[in-house]
């Protein structure tokens, strides 16, 4: 996705090939009211730090405004993503998650990408400046068409591609880019480390996904 222009406070800039991610900040939250304009992403990712409590306190909430994938992501994306937290040391804040159709996602991409075609994931960072390396706090708005498409394409089910997503879009909110090729690699490998780590094993580097940049995957600031 091409980066989009800077909007005081926030800024939108765009991502590499079928991937997902975007982001603002001290903008409304999405629910109620349209998501804010992307801004700058919050610092990379940090260690678990272990005078924290084990179990996070950082929530996961899943919204749909279109039918649920098959089978349901709803209860299964939030549960995996707040391990998800747990392990990258996010410990306080949270995610909002929001499921759309092609028409919602391709509206919202032009608003804050200059982009009208449709995407997979769009990732608002909502963090303070100020917030300790432990917090976080985003929105994602996810595409099912668009993981339904990918999804047929790779052999595994549509909640799974939505996950990757997530995770891309967590990626760019702990402070990873993907413009370039380096960066583009070690996002990607990241992701799978992590989804690796949750049990299901590389969902990124499966057959068959594009390896152009496209509108899909990618991610507003």
């Amino acid at each position: 996705m091409p980066d989009p222009p800077t909007t005081p406070p926030p800024a939108a800039a765009d991502d590499p090939e079928p991937s997902p991610g975007e982001s603002p900040s001290d903008s409304p939250r999405l629910h109620p009211g349209p998501p804010p304009p992307p801004e700058a992403l919050s610092p990379p990712e940090v260690p678990v730090d272990p005078a924290l409590p084990p179990d996070p306190a950082a929530a996961v909430r899943f919204h749909l405004d279109t039918h649920d994938a098959d089978p349901p992501a709803a209860g299964w994306i939030e549960s995996y993503l707040e391990r998800a937290l747990r392990r990258v040391g996010i410990t306080t804040g949270g995610l909002e998650l929001t499921l759309v159709d092609d028409a919602t996602m391709a509206a919202l991409h032009a608003e804050h990408c200059g982009d009208p075609s449709t995407t997979d994931v769009l990732t608002f960072d909502l963090a303070p400046p100020d917030a300790p390396d432990h917090h976080l706090e985003g929105d994602l708005v996810l595409c099912r068409p668009e993981a339904d498409r990918q999804a047929r394409a790779r052999g595994h089910d549509t909640r799974t591609e939505l996950l990757l997503y997530a995770v891309h879009g967590l990626m760019h909110l702990l402070g990873e880019d993907d413009h370039d090729p380096d960066g583009y690699r070690r996002m990607h490998q990241r992701e799978d480390r992590l989804l690796t780590d949750l049990g299901l094993g590389a969902v990124f580097a499966r057959p068959e996904r594009p390896a152009v940049s496209s509108p899909s995957l990618g991610a507003p600031r």
